[in-house]
């Protein structure tokens, strides 16, 4: 876990949760970084080393659900 906030502090990310789960997933990272290319790159970086396997959700703040539901016709 402490490699893992350095990687993600490094790529100008931050861990902001990392969850143990139980169920279909083992754990839950809730992580923000610059952007979407920087977030890739932290989570390529930490698939390939082959210890684990990831799925990317990307969220919306309420204010920014608000925004792309206010511009629908």
């Amino acid at each position: 876990m402490d490699a893992a906030k350095k990687a993600a502090q490094a790529g100008g990310g931050k861990v902001y949760g990392w969850y143990l789960t139980m169920g279909q997933y083992d754990a839950v990272l809730i992580s923000e970084f610059p952007t979407d290319e920087a977030a890739a790159k932290f989570t390529l970086a930490s698939g390939a080393l082959g210890n684990i396997a990831t799925e990317t959700l990307k969220a919306f703040t309420e204010s920014e659900y608000r925004k792309i539901v206010s511009s629908l016709p």
